[in-house]
Formats: C-alpha cells, sequence, structure tokens
C-alpha cells in the first residue's frame, strides 16, 4: 500500500468511514435506525435506513437509504462475476430509484474526483463508461424513442483546487439549464476496514459529501444544493493507515490505498458504468 493524502490539519472522526454500515452500532437500539443483510451469489447485500433525527445523529449521516453490495475485490473478479455484479448494480440502482420516488427520464451522471490522483479517479473512471444519450433526442426524436432509454448527459466536475468551483456550484448550474429528474452522482470513499476496500459498493439516496473523509469542508452534493434528488454511488478506496498500525499515535494521519488501485479503479469504473447503461441508457 502507498501513502494517497496527508493533510495536517485532518481531524475528523477517528477512524474516518464514508460507509454508513461501518457506522451503524449493532448493539444500540436507536428508533429510527433499520439494518438488514440478505446473503447473495457474489456476497451479501446490507441496508442501513435511517429515518429519524436521533438515528442520523446518532450514525452521523442524513436520513435515507445505504445500500452496500459486498463482495470479493473487484479486480479479482472473473468476467461472469462481474457480469452478474454489473447486474446486481443495475437490479440496486433501479429499486433505490423507485424507493425513492424518481422517474428516470432524465439523468445527469457526475462523475466526481480528480483523475490525476488514482485513489480519486472512480467518478471521473466510472462516468468515461457511461453511454450519453440525451443528444440522441435532441437529433433524433424517433431513433431515441426506439432505444427506449433514459435521457442521460454527463459531467466530470473535478475537484475545487483544479477548477476553482466546489462540485456541486457546477452540477446545481447544469441542473438549472437541462432539469435533471436526478443526479447521480460517482465518488471515492474512505473505509474502516480493509477487507472492504475494492470490495463494497455503496448505494444511497441521500447525497454525497466530497472530500469529507480528508476533513475538506465542500458543499454537499444533495436536493438542497443542487435542486433534485441525489443518488450516490461509491466503492472504498482509502483507509486511514492508522487502522493497519493498531495505533492512533502516528504523527500525522496518512490516507493509504492498495498496490493494485489502478486495476481496481478500472474495474469498478467498468462496473458503475455498465451497471447506469443497463439500468436506464443503451446496453451494449
Amino acid at each position: 500500500m502507498y501513502g494517497y493524502f496527508i493533510d495536517r490539519n485532518y481531524r475528523g472522526d477517528y477512524p474516518y468511514t464514508d460507509l454508513a454500515l461501518e457506522r451503524r452500532r449493532a448493539e444500540s437500539d436507536i428508533p429510527g435506525i433499520e439494518y438488514t443483510k440478505k446473503h447473495t451469489p457474489l456476497g451479501c447485500r446490507e441496508r442501513v435506513k435511517i429515518s429519524t433525527k436521533a438515528g442520523a445523529e446518532h450514525i452521523g449521516r442524513p436520513l435515507g437509504l445505504y445500500d452496500t453490495l459486498q463482495t470479493d475485490r473487484i479486480d479479482s473478479l472473473d468476467s461472469d462475476e462481474r457480469e452478474r455484479l454489473t447486474d446486481a448494480l443495475c437490479a440496486e440502482l433501479c429499486q433505490m430509484f423507485e424507493e425513492s420516488d424518481i422517474f428516470p427520464g432524465r439523468i445527469l451522471v457526475a462523475g466526481l474526483g480528480n483523475k490525476r490522483l488514482t485513489p480519486d479517479a472512480l467518478g471521473t473512471e466510472s462516468a468515461e463508461n457511461v453511454i450519453a444519450t440525451m443528444h440522441i433526442k435532441e437529433h433524433d426524436a424517433g431513433l431515441f424513442r426506439s432505444l427506449r432509454c433514459a435521457e442521460i448527459a454527463i459531467c466530470t466536475p473535478s475537484v475545487a483546487a483544479t477548477s476553482g468551483l466546489d462540485a456541486a456550484v457546477m452540477i446545481k448550474g447544469i441542473c438549472d439549464l437541462i432539469q435533471p429528474d436526478a443526479v447521480i452522482a460517482i465518488d471515492a470513499l474512505a473505509t474502516r476496514d480493509v477487507k472492504r476496500l475494492g470490495s463494497t459498493i455503496q448505494v444511497s439516496n441521500s447525497g454525497i459529501s466530497p472530500g469529507s473523509g480528508l476533513g475538506n469542508t465542500r458543499l454537499s452534493i444533495c436536493p438542497e444544493t443542487v435542486g433534485v434528488p441525489v443518488i450516490a454511488v461509491g466503492v472504498p478506496t482509502v483507509i486511514d493507515s492508522r487502522m493497519l498500525s493498531g495505533s492512533d499515535d502516528l504523527p500525522e494521519p496518512m490516507f493509504v490505498s492498495p498496490k493494485e488501485i489502478n486495476d481496481i479503479i478500472t474495474a469498478a469504473g467498468q462496473i458503475i458504468g455498465g451497471g447506469i447503461n443497463r439500468a436506464f441508457g443503451i446496453y451494449p
């Protein structure tokens, strides 16, 4: 594993995680938190549902649904297993849209992160695997109807250090122009468990806060900021190095990722992009 990011001002939760599942305290009986688990041929599907303010404060996440698909390391799956995982993600996305009362007529796919930094390139890599369709309707309405798919537009707003703007600001501007029914925001996540690196996909309907795991305060991408529902998709690619050392006495927090991170990002991007295509777009 190698160092990903060091922030000398980082004083966030330790150990930090973006996975609602890892924030759940199984021994607690807090109203408004529901946990379910179902075994699948590829691993398991777990859900955390937060329905009350007390539950949200306990978990440290907004109200909403948080589903995780757990499998073996994505880069180690054979072609048949990747196909099944892509199908499982397709079904998960369709269910999340249905349970969130979202009609997928027009969708903006936002690939978040920094493509120059491999552990943070999941969003941009996934977006490159999504097939845009919105332009087809504009140029040939008859052909678009025959495809029987949603209108899909794609953006990769990068990070504030590169663009000078919060991703939420750029996504809000696009939403104001094209009026999508929802945004699918894809981003790399942090985990507390090394076994979840590159092997878990989280899907939620509560939005996403880019950079929160690294102590960066950025505008959340959620209905309140972009004006439409947000479905967030992510895969854990980094972990706090203190979780590996077993000590919190390290002089500086550091997030690290597996040495196979290039293969993980490539495989995860294909699965996420393919899942979106199968659920709402063109299935090649």
